[in-house]
C-alpha cells in the first residue's frame, strides 16, 4: 500500500517531467509538420507551388486571415478578414499622417482565390508568395469625415510561411498539462491540434501607392506579419508582432563615414487563453494558457521565443517587451515601448470584441511599430448577419428545350440559355423595387441552336469558324456568309407561334440581341451585337434574324477572337415593351473613370438610350456622392433631363441592386415621371483590373529591408534584358534557387521554398543580390577583395555595407572556410568531370522531351513540368562549375598578390591579365565561335563562292553554299555545334541563330571583306610566369604554376556546361512556344506568341477556364513591356535599384579624355571607335575598329575576329567579353563605366590595356 500511495503521490511529477517531454519528442518527429523548406541536393521539390500550398492558401470558410504592416515614417495597414457563414466581413484601418482611416464591408464568399468586400479586392497570384491587394472605397477618419482612398499594390513574403505553432517547445503548452497533468490522452491531443493546426504566420511587404482623397499619391512598404486562423482555433487572446525595419545612423571617427544601418527583423507572439464547451453554449475558462512565438530574422533563420511578462503588453505598463529564446543560448530580445500611435477597436462576427493598439517599439538602436491585439469574448450572443443576394439559377430537363421564355420563368434567369442580357433582365422582374421592368420574352439559344440545326448551309458555315490561326479577312468573309445566309433563312413557324403566344400587347417593342458570354464583368460585347428599337409587332420577324446574325460580324468576331472566347456562341433575343417619350440614360454605381464607388454617374436624355451608347448626342452628366448626398449636374441645354426627385430615386434603384448582385453595376434605365424602368443591370466591366502602379511593379521582389545590396555586374551580361511575365515566374525563381543552394550549402543546407535569396527583380530587370549571397561571409570578402574584381572587375564594396552585412548575418561559423575549401577540392579534383558529363546527357535527355506537333496540350503541360526539372539540374551543374572556375581564379589571384588578403595593385591586375589570356586549351566553346565562323569564310573562299554569297541576302546568302562541299560542311557543323545559341540566350523569348540568319551571314561577310590576321601565339605555364610582375619563386611558383591550368581548365568546364545550359533553355523554349501554338489551335490565344506574357500556373488555368480575364491580363503586360526597354542602372546600388539618366559634360567631346578601367588582356591600340549599345548596331561594325559596349554575349563573338579591342561597361574576370578577348589575344577593358556615353563611333582612340586606360585622341595624330 506504501508503494502504491508513493506512485500515485509521483505519478504527476514523472508525467510532467519524463512522460510529457518524451511524448511530446516523439510526436514531433513521428508527425512531423511542413517547414516549406528542402536541403539543397533537393530543390526540385520547391521549384514551384504543389497542389497543397494551392490548397492551404486558398480562401476558407469558418477562418480569419489578417495582413498588417508598417511602413518608415510610422503609417501602417490593418485589413482583417473573417469569412463565417459564407460571409466576408473586412475590416480595414489606414494609418497614413498620425489619422486613423477606418471601415469595414461585407460580402458573399464566391471564389477560393479572391476575396471581394465592397471596394477591397484580395487576389492570390502566388501561393504563400504573393497576393494582390486593392482599396478604392471611402474610410472614416477620427471625426466621422469620409475620404476617398485609393490603396493598390503586391504583397509579397520576405520569409518563409511557417506553421506558427509547429517549432513550439513544450513549455508553451505547459498550463495545459499543468492543470491536469494525468489526462495524458486529453492533453496531447490539444497541443496536437495546435501544433499540427493550420495557424500560418509570415512576414512580407506590401509594396503600394495610396492617394487620400485629392492628396499627393504616396509608395510605401509596408513590412509586417500576414496570418491565417481557422476559427476553431480563435480564442481569447492577445497577440504581438513588430517589423523592425527603420535605419539607424553609425558614425566612425576612426574612419570618418556614416552608415545606415538597417534591421529586417520581425517578432510575432500569441498567448491564447483556452475555453472549454461544457453545457449548450456555455463556456468555461479553466485559466489556461498557450504562449508562444517565432523571431524571424533577417539572415532568414527562424527561433521559437516565449514573452517573458505579459503584463508588458498592457498599454498603461512601462515594463520593457522582453522575448527570451528557448534554445536560452542566444541573448533576449528586449524591446522598449516609444509613443501610442493609434487604438481602435470592432466587434467582430465571430461573437468577440478585437482591442488594437499600436505604438513606437525601440530595440538596442532600431524602430519599428508594434501591433497589440487584443480578443475578448462578446458576453451577449451577436446574431448572425443577413445580406441581401440573388443567387443564380440553372435550367434543368425539359426547361432547356424551351425556345420562348417571358421574364417571369425562373429557367429564363439562366445565362446559358437566355444570354446575358436576357438572364439580368429575368432577374431583376424577380427583385423589382421601387422600379418598374417592362414586360418582355427572350427566344433562347435553344431556338437559336433548332435554326441553326434545320438549316445545314449555315451549320456549315458556322463551322467554318472553328479553324483557328486563320486571318483576320478569312473570319470576316466567313462572317458576312453566315450572316447573309441567316437574314435569307425561313423562321420556323412553330417558334414564331411561341413567339406571338407569349409576346406582351404593346405598341413597340424593341429587340435586343443576348449572346452568351456578354454583360459579364471581364467581357461586355456592349454596343457590338445588334439592338432594335420602337420595331412594331409585324418587324419582329425580320429584327430576329438581323439580331441573329450580328452574332457574326466582323466587329464581334475580332473581339472574341482577341479576349480567347469561341467564335460562334448561342445567341438569344430579347423582345421587350418599349417605353419611349421618355428620358433615358445609362446610371454607373462606380465612376468609371477614377473608379470611384463613392460616386454615381448618371448619363441621361430626353428619347432613347441608344443616343447615348453610339455617341451621336451628348446627354446630361449627374455626378452624386454616396456619402454626402451632393449632386453635381453637367447640363447640355437650360435645364438637367432629369428632376432632383428622380434622381435621388435613382440613386436609390442604383445602390439596391449594386447590393444586390454584389458590385458595382451598369444600369440603363427609361424614366417616365415618377416611375424608374429599368431595362439592363450588368457588372461594370474591367472595375477590377490591375493600375498601372500594379502593372508596372507587379514582377518586383520584396526587400528585407531597405539596404539590400544589388548590383548588375555579371547578371547585366548574362541575363540584360527586361524578363517577361513567364521569365518572370519560372527563369528567376529557378535561377534564384539554385543560387541559394550555393549561398546555403555550407552554412545550414537549407533552401527556403517562398523567398528569394540569389536574385532581385526591380523594373522587370534581374539583379544579382551581394549581400544575401557574398556578403553573408562579409569578413572573408572585406579581408580579400579579388571577389570584387572576379565578379564586376572593380570594387563594388563600401564599409557601409559589410556594417550593414555584420548585423544581419553575424560572423561566419568557424568551420565555414573549411567546408568550403572542402566543397571546392571535392569538385576540382573528384566531381567536376562527372558534373560535366551530367550536364551534356541532361542536354539530350532534354531533347527528347521537346513535344511533337501531334500532342494534345495537356500532355505537353507535363512534357514541360518535366523539363523544368532537368532545367534546374542543368543551372544547377553550371553553377557548380562556374563555383570550380572562380575558385581557381581566386587562388591564382592570391598566389599573384602573394598573401591571402589585401587589396590588388595594378601590377597584381596586369599579372592576372597576362595568366588567363595565355589558354593553351582549344576546348573554350565560346571561343570556338569565331574560329569556326572563321575557317566557314576560308572555306568560302576556297569553294569559290565569295561574291555570290556577299551579293546574296539572308538566307538566299546561305543557300548559296550548298554549292560548296567545304563551306556547306562548315556550315552544318557551325549550326550543329552553336545554332541553339544566339541573343539572349538564356530567355525564353530568344530567337537562335539557327532560327534567325541575319547576323550570322553579315558576320560572314565582314570577315570576307577583312584580310586575315595572324594566330595568337600561346605561352606555356613556364613562360607565363617568368613575364610576370610578381616573380614568384619556390612552392609559391609551383603552386601558381599548378593553378593556372586548373584556371583554364575551369573555364573550358564552364562555357561548355553554359553551352549546353543555353541548349536546355531551348529545349524548354521549343516546349512552351508549342504550349503557345496549341492554345492558339483551339482557340483559347489570340496569338501563339501571347503565351510569355503568362505564367505557366495561368496558362494552365487558361486551358481549363478559357478566361477572358487571363487574355486582358497577359495583353495588358506585353502593352506596358516597352516601358521596360533601354533603362540604364548603376553597377550597384545600396538600396532599391532605380533607373539613372546618364548626363555626361560638353567637355567630353574634347581631345585627351581618358576612361580608367580594368585589364584582362594586355596590349595596346590605335584606331577607330565603333561604339554599339545594341547588337544592331554592332553590325556596322568595321574591320580594324575599337568596339566600345555595355557588355557582351555569345552573340557578339562573331566580331572578335575582326576588331583590333574592346572596352565593355560590364564584365568581371569570368565574363564573356573577358574570356574570347583573352583567346584572341586582343587589348580589353572591362569595368570602363559609361564609355558608351562618353565617346561616339568614329572617334580616334587609343586603347591601352597595360596601363588601364581608353583615351580620345587628335584626327590629326592617326
Amino acid at each position: 500500500m506504501f508503494i502504491f500511495l508513493l506512485l500515485v503521490f509521483l505519478s504527476a511529477p514523472l508525467c510532467k517531467y519524463i512522460l510529457y517531454p518524451l511524448l511530446f519528442a516523439f510526436l514531433k518527429w513521428k508527425r512531423p509538420v511542413r517547414k516549406f523548406t528542402a536541403p539543397t541536393a533537393k530543390i526540385r521539390d520547391i521549384l514551384n507551388p504543389d497542389k497543397d500550398e494551392w490548397e492551404m492558401e486558398h480562401v476558407k470558410n469558418e477562418e480569419i486571415i489578417t495582413i498588417s504592416g508598417s511602413g518608415e515614417d510610422d503609417s501602417f495597414i490593418f485589413i482583417q478578414i473573417i469569412t463565417k457563414n459564407g460571409i466576408h466581413t473586412a475590416h480595414i484601418r489606414i494609418f497614413e499622417q498620425n489619422i486613423l482611416y477606418s471601415g469595414s464591408y461585407d460580402a458573399f464568399f464566391s471564389d477560393n482565390r479572391t476575396i471581394t468586400c465592397g471596394p477591397l479586392l484580395i487576389e492570390l497570384r502566388n501561393p504563400f508568395r504573393k497576393w494582390r491587394i486593392n482599396f478604392r472605397g471611402y474610410l472614416q477618419d477620427n471625426i466621422g469625415n469620409s475620404h476617398f482612398i485609393t490603396l493598390s499594390g503586391w504583397w509579397r513574403c520576405v520569409t518563409n510561411a511557417r506553421f506558427f505553432y509547429s517549432n513550439a517547445p513544450l513549455k508553451s503548452f505547459k498550463d495545459i498539462y499543468n492543470n491536469m497533468p494525468m489526462k495524458v490522452a486529453r492533453n496531447l491531443l490539444f497541443m496536437e491540434k495546435y501544433r499540427r493546426g493550420n495557424v500560418f504566420h509570415q512576414m512580407g511587404e506590401y509594396h503600394a501607392e495610396i492617394k487620400i482623397g485629392t492628396g499627393d499619391t504616396i509608395e510605401h512598404r509596408y513590412r509586417g506579419l500576414r496570418h491565417r486562423n481557422p476559427l476553431d482555433l480563435e480564442h481569447s487572446s492577445t497577440q504581438f508582432h513588430t517589423y523592425l525595419n527603420v535605419s539607424f545612423l553609425l558614425c566612425s571617427p576612426i574612419i570618418a563615414y556614416e552608415s545606415l544601418i538597417q534591421d529586417g527583423n520581425a517578432i510575432s507572439h500569441r498567448v491564447n487563453d483556452i475555453t472549454y464547451v461544457k453545457r449548450g453554449s456555455h463556456t468555461m475558462s479553466y485559466g489556461e494558457r498557450v504562449s508562444h512565438g517565432i523571431a524571424f530574422r533577417a539572415d532568414h533563420s527562424v527561433r521559437p521565443i516565449t514573452l517573458h511578462s505579459s503584463q508588458s503588453l498592457e498599454s498603461e505598463s512601462m515594463l520593457p517587451i522582453q522575448f527570451n529564446f528557448s534554445s536560452g543560448k542566444i541573448l533576449p530580445i528586449q524591446m522598449r515601448k516609444g509613443r501610442k500611435l493609434s487604438h481602435f477597436t470592432y466587434l467582430r462576427e465571430d461573437n468577440k470584441v478585437v482591442d488594437v493598439t499600436t505604438f513606437k517599439v525601440h530595440y538596442t538602436l532600431f524602430t519599428g511599430v508594434g501591433f497589440v491585439v487584443r480578443v475578448s469574448e462578446v458576453l451577449k450572443e451577436i446574431p448572425a448577419k443577413q445580406l441581401d443576394s440573388f443567387p443564380e439559377y440553372h435550367a434543368f430537363g425539359t426547361e432547356k428545350l424551351r425556345q420562348v421564355l417571358p421574364f417571369g420563368h425562373r429557367a429564363c434567369q439562366d445565362k446559358l440559355l437566355t444570354g446575358g442580357k436576357g438572364a439580368n433582365l429575368a432577374r431583376l422582374q424577380a427583385i423589382t423595387n421601387d422600379f418598374h421592368v417592362p414586360p418582355g420574352i427572350v427566344v433562347t439559344t435553344a431556338a437559336f441552336n433548332e435554326h441553326i440545326r434545320v438549316n445545314s448551309s449555315i451549320k456549315k458555315a458556322i463551322h467554318l469558324l472553328d479553324q483557328c490561326g486563320k486571318s483576320a479577312d478569312y473570319y470576316e468573309e466567313v462572317g458576312k456568309e453566315i450572316e447573309q445566309l441567316l437574314i435569307g433563312s425561313k423562321v420556323s413557324e412553330y417558334l414564331w407561334n411561341e413567339i406571338k403566344e407569349w409576346l406582351p400587347n404593346s405598341e413597340y417593342y424593341a429587340v435586343r440581341s443576348s449572346a452568351v458570354g456578354e454583360d459579364g464583368a471581364d467581357l461586355s460585347s456592349a454596343g457590338q451585337l445588334e439592338s432594335y428599337l420602337d420595331v412594331v409587332k409585324n418587324d419582329i420577324y425580320e429584327k430576329l434574324k438581323l439580331c441573329w446574325a450580328s452574332n457574326f460580324r466582323r466587329e464581334v468576331l475580332n473581339y472574341r477572337k482577341n479576349y480567347g472566347q469561341q467564335l460562334n456562341p448561342s445567341m438569344a433575343v430579347v423582345i421587350q415593351v418599349m417605353d419611349r417619350n421618355g428620358v433615358a440614360g445609362v446610371m454607373f454605381t462606380a465612376n468609371p473613370v477614377n473608379l470611384d464607388r463613392g460616386e454615381i454617374v448618371i448619363n441621361a436624355l430626353k428619347g432613347s438610350g441608344e443616343l447615348i451608347v453610339s455617341g451621336s448626342t451628348t446627354p446630361d452628366e449627374i455626378h452624386v456622392n454616396r456619402i454626402s448626398r451632393d449632386v453635381v449636374i453637367n447640363k447640355t441645354g437650360a435645364d438637367c433631363c432629369l428632376a432632383d426627385y428622380q434622381i435621388e430615386n435613382l440613386t436609390k434603384v442604383g445602390e439596391y441592386l449594386e447590393r444586390i448582385f454584389g458590385k458595382p453595376q451598369d444600369i440603363e434605365f427609361v424614366v417616365k415621371g415618377s416611375q424608374i424602368n429599368i431595362v439592363q443591370s450588368r457588372d461594370i466591366t474591367g472595375l477590377d483590373k490591375e493600375t498601372p502602379f500594379e502593372m508596372y511593379t507587379e514582377y518586383n521582389s520584396p526587400s528585407i529591408h531597405d539596404k539590400e545590396v544589388l548590383t548588375n555586374a555579371n547578371v547585366g551580361e548574362v541575363l540584360p534584358a527586361p524578363v517577361n511575365a513567364m521569365e518572370a515566374h519560372n527563369l528567376t525563381g529557378m535561377f534564384d534557387k539554385v543560387i541559394s543552394c550555393m549561398t546555403m550549402q555550407e552554412i545550414n543546407d537549407v533552401v527556403p521554398a517562398h523567398t528569394t535569396i540569389g536574385f532581385s527583380v526591380a523594373h522587370r530587370k534581374i539583379f544579382f543580390n551581394l549581400g544575401e549571397v557574398v556578403l553573408r561571409i562579409w569578413e572573408m570578402v572585406q579581408k580579400d577583395r579579388i571577389t570584387d574584381i572576379v565578379i564586376a572587375g572593380e570594387t563594388l564594396f563600401t564599409d557601409e555595407m559589410f556594417h550593414q552585412a555584420a548585423h544581419q548575418y553575424g560572423r561566419v561559423p568557424s568551420f565555414f572556410p573549411l567546408k568550403r575549401m572542402y566543397h571546392m577540392i571535392k569538385l576540382i579534383y573528384f566531381t567536376s568531370n562527372s558534373v560535366k558529363e551530367k550536364i551534356a546527357k541532361i542536354d539530350e535527355d532534354a531533347k527528347k522531351l521537346v513535344p511533337k506537333d501531334d500532342m494534345p496540350v495537356e500532355k505537353v503541360f507535363k512534357q514541360y513540368e518535366e523539363l523544368e526539372k532537368l532545367w534546374c539540374d542543368a543551372i544547377r551543374c553550371h553553377t557548380d562549375l562556374s563555383m570550380f572556375s572562380s575558385f581557381t581564379y581566386v587562388l591564382c589571384g592570391m598566389l599573384i598578390r602573394g598573401s591571402d588578403s589585401g587589396p590588388l595593385s595594378n601590377e597584381n591586375i596586369s599579372d592576372f591579365a597576362n595568366v588567363f589570356s595565355n589558354n593553351s586549351r582549344g576546348d573554350v566553346v565560346s571561343a570556338d565561335v569565331p574560329n569556326s565562323l572563321k575557317k566557314l569564310a576560308k572555306t568560302i573562299k576556297e569553294d569559290g563562292l565569295e561574291k555570290e554569297f556577299c551579293a546574296a541576302d539572308g538566307d538566299e546568302s546561305l543557300k548559296s553554299l550548298q554549292k560548296g562541299k567545304k563551306s556547306s560542311e562548315e556550315l552544318r557543323r557551325f549550326l550543329d555545334l552553336h545554332g541553339h545559341r544566339g541573343p539572349k540566350e538564356l530567355y525564353l523569348d530568344a530567337t537562335t541563330w539557327e532560327e534567325d540568319t541575319d547576323l550570322l551571314v553579315h558576320t560572314i561577310k565582314s570577315m570576307l571583306a577583312c584580310p586575315e590576321t595572324s594566330e595568337k601565339t600561346i605561352e606555356n605555364e613556364e613562360d607565363i610566369i617568368d613575364n610576370l610582375k610578381c616573380k614568384p619563386t619556390g612552392m609559391r611558383r609551383r603552386f601558381l604554376k599548378y593553378f593556372i591550368g586548373q584556371t583554364h581548365r575551369g573555364v573550358a568546364f564552364r562555357e561548355t556546361a553554359k553551352n549546353h545550359l543555353v541548349s536546355t533553355t531551348n529545349s524548354v523554349r521549343k516546349t512552351c512556344r508549342m504550349i503557345g501554338k496549341k492554345l492558339y489551335e483551339k482557340g483559347y490565344l489570340p496569338d501563339p506568341n501571347l503565351w510569355m506574357h503568362f505564367s505557366m500556373d495561368e496558362l494552365k488555368e487558361l486551358n481549363e477556364t478559357r478566361s477572358a480575364k487571363l487574355i486582358s491580363r497577359a495583353t495588358r503586360r506585353k502593352q506596358i513591356a516597352s516601358k521596360f526597354e533601354g533603362l540604364q542602372f548603376p553597377l550597384v546600388s545600396h538600396g532599391y535599384m532605380n533607373p539613372i539618366k546618364i548626363e555626361i559634360a560638353e567637355t567630353d567631346a574634347s581631345v585627351g579624355l581618358v576612361l580608367r578601367g580594368t585589364t584582362v588582356c594586355e596590349g595596346k591600340v590605335r584606331a577607330k571607335a565603333r561604339v554599339a549599345k545594341t547588337l544592331e548596331e554592332a553590325k556596322e561594325t568595321q574591320p580594324g575598329e575599337v568596339l566600345i559596349t555595355k557588355y557582351t554575349d555569345i552573340c557578339w563573338s562573331p566580331f572578335f575576329p575582326i576588331i583590333s579591342g574592346i572596352v565593355t561597361e560590364i564584365g568581371g574576370l569570368l565574363s564573356h567579353g573577358a574570356v574570347v578577348a583573352r583567346e584572341y589575344g586582343l587589348p580589353s577593358l572591362i569595368a570602363v563605366s559609361n564609355a558608351t556615353h562618353h565617346f561616339k563611333t568614329g572617334d580616334l582612340v587609343e586603347l591601352d590595356s597595360i596601363t588601364g586606360t581608353i583615351s580620345r585622341l587628335d584626327e590629326n595624330q592617326e
